[in-house]
């Protein structure tokens, strides 16, 4: 039950697959959009679906079993979902900081704040109440890895960030700082969105 299943084995080929193609676009720029809106997109639904399964490493068939239905406490249960849901959000808000997406901030900002206190709560049950140390540390390398690019994409200043992702584009840029300037603006809204287009 604690090897990995195959649920897993394509969970973590994924997270592989999506950071190479995170640091890709920072490298390569805006060429790469569609990739990272796809395969960000694709683990989002996966952890979210699958959550349950990839951090208790059980097969939808174990749960036939009484065996394993003993052994998922509520604990088990809940924790797990939690996590799929805060992965699978992290991943979106991710993406949001990447594409420059209208309430990028706020998505970010809700994202690290969920990640930060779903990381406190498993450190609270792992080692303060002992329970289920080898579940507990399955979920401290995911949440991990979401907290240091959320870091990465709050912690810069909007204009840096705008440069390194956006630097061979910079009417994106200009248009995407006057929008910030004069959110109201209709004619500001409208160059965004023609800059925008531009990468579809």
């Amino acid at each position: 039950m604690h090897q990995d299943t195959i649920i897993n084995k394509f969970e973590k080929a994924g997270m592989v697959t999506v950071i190479v193609v995170w640091l890709l676009r920072i490298w390569l720029g805006p060429v790469l959009n569609y990739a990272l809106l796809l395969t960000t997109t694709l683990l989002s639904i996966y952890y979210l679906w699958f959550g349950f399964f990839i951090f208790n490493k059980v097969r939808p068939l174990d749960l036939l079993y009484q065996e394993t239905r003993r052994s998922l406490g509520a604990f088990k249960i809940g924790s797990s979902i939690l996590a799929g849901f805060v992965m699978s959000y992290g991943l979106i808000a991710i993406l949001f900081g990447f594409l420059f997406f209208p309430l990028m901030q706020t998505v970010l900002a809700i994202a690290a704040i969920f990640t930060v206190l779903m990381t406190g709560y498993v450190l609270y049950a792992h080692l303060h109440r002992k329970k289920h140390p080898v579940l507990c540390k399955r979920f401290y390398p995911r949440l991990g890895i979401l907290i240091v690019f959320l870091m990465l994409l709050i912690a810069p200043p909007l204009e840096l960030r705008l440069n390194i992702l956006f630097r061979e584009y910079p009417e994106f840029v200009e248009a995407y700082l006057d929008y910030r300037q004069n959110p109201a603006c209709e004619e500001s809204i409208e160059r965004l969105r023609e800059k925008r287009s531009r990468f579809r």
